[in-house]
C-alpha cells in the first residue's frame, strides 16, 4: 500500500512528456515494437498503454491545479490528456513511418545495386561507345543520391521532432535504430560506389542539391510526422472538428508544395 501511494505520488508529478518517456523506456526494453505489443497482449490483465497514460495525465493535471475553480481544472485535465495522447501517437507514427521507409530502401538498394552491376559489366571502352550508357548511368547515379538525400532528410526530421516533443529521447525501438544505421551505411556505400564509377567513366559531376530546398523538404517531413499524430489524437478524444481543421491545413500545405 505504501509503495502504491509512493508510485502514485511520483506519477502525479510527471508531465505529459515524462509520462510518455517513462512508457517508452519500458517499451524499448523489449527491443522491437512487435515484441512489445505481443508481450502486452499476452498479459491477462492487459490494459491499453494509451488508457493508462491518459489516466495518469488526468491525475497529474488535477493535482497540479488542486483547489482551483472547476472550469480551470477541466481545462488543465483536457490539455494534459491531449498532450499525452499526441505524444503517444507521435511515437507510434515515427516507428511506423521509419519501418516502412527501411523496408522500401532495402528493396531500392537491391534494385540499384543490380542495375549498377549491369551497367558496369562490359569493359569501359565498350561502355563508352554505347550512346545511351552515359545517360543511363547519370540517371541511376541521380536516383541513388536522391535516396541517400531522402534518408538524411528523414533522419533530420525525426531528430527535430524528438528534440521538440520527446525531450530528445529516441522514439525508435532499438531494433529499428540498428536497422536504420545499417541502411544508412549501405546506401552511403552504394552512393560512394556510384560516384566513383561515374567519375572514372568521365560523367559530369553530380548536381548538388539546393540547401534551401533541402531545408524546406525537412520541414515538410516534420509536418508529415507531427500533423497526422495531432489529427489522430484529437479524433480519439472526440475533437473531430479541430482534427479536420488540422488535417485540411496539412493537406493544403502538401498540395501547395507539390505544385
Amino acid at each position: 500500500m505504501i509503495l502504491a501511494r509512493r508510485l502514485a505520488a511520483v506519477e502525479s508529478a510527471l508531465t505529459p512528456t515524462q509520462l510518455v518517456l517513462r512508457w517508452l523506456e519500458e517499451a524499448h526494453s523489449f527491443g522491437g515494437l512487435e515484441a512489445f505489443v505481443r508481450s502486452q497482449l499476452a498479459e491477462e490483465s492487459f490494459a491499453p498503454p494509451l488508457d493508462q497514460l491518459a489516466r495518469a495525465a488526468a491525475t497529474r493535471a488535477r493535482t497540479s491545479v488542486k483547489g482551483k475553480p472547476h472550469e480551470e481544472v477541466g481545462k488543465a485535465v483536457d490539455s494534459a490528456i491531449r498532450e499525452t495522447v499526441f505524444r503517444f501517437e507521435l511515437v507510434l507514427r515515427i516507428n511506423v513511418i521509419t519501418h516502412e521507409l527501411l523496408e522500401r530502401e532495402m528493396l531500392l538498394d537491391a534494385a540499384f545495386s543490380a542495375q549498377l552491376a549491369l551497367l558496369t559489366t562490359e569493359p569501359r571502352a565498350a561502355r563508352r561507345r554505347d550512346p545511351m550508357y552515359l545517360e543511363r548511368f547519370t540517371t541511376l547515379r541521380g536516383l541513388i543520391l536522391l535516396r541517400l538525400s531522402e534518408l538524411r532528410a528523414s533522419e533530420q526530421a525525426r531528430l527535430a521532432v524528438e528534440e521538440r516533443y520527446l525531450a530528445g529521447h529516441p522514439a525508435l525501438f532499438p531494433d529499428d535504430v540498428a536497422a536504420w544505421a545499417e541502411q544508412m551505411k549501405n546506401t552511403e556505400t552504394l552512393a560512394g560506389l556510384a560516384l566513383g564509377l561515374a567519375e572514372h567513366d568521365g560523367l559530369p559531376p553530380a548536381v548538388m542539391p539546393d540547401s534551401d530546398a533541402e531545408a524546406a523538404h525537412v520541414a515538410r517531413l516534420i509536418a508529415d510526422l507531427v500533423e497526422p499524430a495531432k489529427v489522430t489524437a484529437l479524433e480519439q478524444l472526440g475533437e473531430g472538428r479541430r482534427a479536420l481543421g488540422i488535417a485540411t491545413d496539412w493537406l493544403r500545405e502538401k498540395l501547395g508544395a507539390s505544385d
